[in-house]
C-alpha cells in the first residue's frame, strides 16, 4: 500500500492507522489496523486516488493524525484525519503552494508541530525552513530558527527529548551538525557533539531510551557505527555493539521494547538480518527471526503497540 509511517492510537480503539507515502500504487489508501479483530481495512478517507500528496511522515497530536508535506507535488497539501470521526480533510495552513520546504522528519512537542528541512540541496528551494504547526489555532508558521539556508544539514530524524528536539544528520554534507531546538526558548544550536566531521555515518533513523538517543546506521558507509548520544551530559560515543563493519544490513527503521532497539532490515543485503540491541547490557544480537534471506520486503516503518 505505499506506507511510509505507521501511527498508533491505544485505549478504546486499538487501531493502527497506515500512512501512503509518495511511493504509491494503490490510489492513495489508508490501512486501517484493529489489533484486537486482527483484520485490516483499507480506505482513501476521502483523498483524491490521483494526487501525489507527497507525505512522508505523520504525527499524532490528541485524536488526530497530521500528515507533513515533504515536496509540493500536490501544492504542500497537509491531511489532517480525525480518528474519532474517521474523516480527512487537506489544506496547506498556508505553506506557500510553489515551495519545497523539504520536511522529511516531524516532532511534536504539546500542541506544537515542527517540521524538520531535509537538506538545501536538490529538493529544497525553501532554504532551510522549519514549519511550525500550532494545531490548537490551526496556523502554521515557518523560520529558520537561525539555520545556514546554504547548507545541507541532512536532517534525516528527529527525537524528542522533554522540550527540546534533537535533528540527527545522515551524512556529513554540513560535518555531521546536529540540531537541538529548544521549543521553549525558540532557539536552534548546531553542534557536532564530537562526531567526526570527515564520515558518512550514515545514520537513517534514531530512537530515544530515557535520555539516550541511539542512532542507528543504515548502511555501513562508516563500518556500521552506532552513535549514542546522552543528552544530559551532551557526550556522543560512537560503536560497532559488534555489528559486522563489512556487512550491509540495511535498517531504515527502528522500534523500542522495553530497554531493547528492534532494527528492521529494508532490503535484503545482508540475508534480512535484524538487529537486537539491549541497552542494559550493550550487546547486538542479529537474527532473520525466520524471514526468508532471499526476499526484500521494503520495510520501511514500524509501530509497536505498547
Amino acid at each position: 500500500m505505499g506506507q511510509l509511517g505507521w501511527v498508533w492510537f491505544g485505549g478504546v480503539k486499538f487501531t493502527i492507522y497506515c500512512v501512503f507515502s509518495f511511493f504509491n500504487s494503490a490510489g492513495n489508501l489508508f490501512g486501517v489496523l484493529d489489533i484486537e479483530t486482527e483484520t485490516l481495512t483499507t480506505t482513501t478517507f476521502g483523498a483524491d486516488p490521483q494526487l501525489r500528496y507527497e507525505w512522508s511522515m505523520a504525527v499524532v497530536v490528541g485524536t488526530k493524525i497530521y500528515c507533513i508535506p515533504y515536496l509540493n507535488t500536490a501544492g504542500n497539501l497537509f491531511g489532517v484525519l480525525n480518528t474519532e470521526t474517521e474523516t480527512l480533510t487537506t489544506t496547506t495552513f498556508g505553506a506557500d503552494p510553489q515551495l519545497d520546504y523539504a520536511w522529511f522528519t516531524t516532532a511534536a512537542v504539546g500542541t506544537k508541530i515542527y517540521c524538520v528541512p531535509l537538506d538545501s540541496e536538490g529538493a529544497n528551494n525553501a532554504g532551510n525552513l522549519f514549519g511550525v504547526l500550532d494545531t490548537e489555532a490551526g496556523t502554521l508558521t515557518t523560520t529558520t530558527f537561525g539555520a545556514d539556508p546554504q547548507l545541507s544539514y541532512a536532517w534525516r530524524k528527529s527525537i524528542v527529548v522533554g522540550t527540546k528536539i534533537y535533528c540527527v544528520p545522515r551524512s556529513n554534507t554540513a560535518g555531521n551538525l546536529f540540531g537541538v531546538l529548544d521549543t521553549e526558548t525558540g532557539t536552534l544550536t548546531t553542534t557536532t557533539f564530537g562526531a567526526d566531521a570527515q564520515l558518512n555515518y550514515g545514520w537513517f533513523t534514531a530512537v530515544v531510551i530515557g535520555t539516550k538517543i541511539y542512532c542507528i546506521p543504515d548502511f555501513n558507509t562508516a563500518g556500521n557505527l552506532f552513535g549514542v548520544l546522552d543528552t544530559e551530559t551532551g557526550t556522543l560515543i560512537t560503536t560497532t555493539f559488534g555489528a559486522d563493519p563489512q556487512l550491509d544490513y540495511a535498517w531504515l527503521t527502528a522500534v523500542v521494547v522495553g530497554t531493547k532497539i528492534y532494527c528492521v532490515p529494508y532490503f535484503n543485503t545482508a540475508g534480512n538480518l535484524f538487529g537486537v540491541l539491549d541497552t542494559e547490557t550493550g550487546t547486538l544480537t542479529t537474527t532473520t527471526f525466520g524471514a526468508d534471506p532471499q526476499l526484500s520486503h521494503g520495510w520501511t516503518s514500524v509501530a509497536y503497540p505498547y
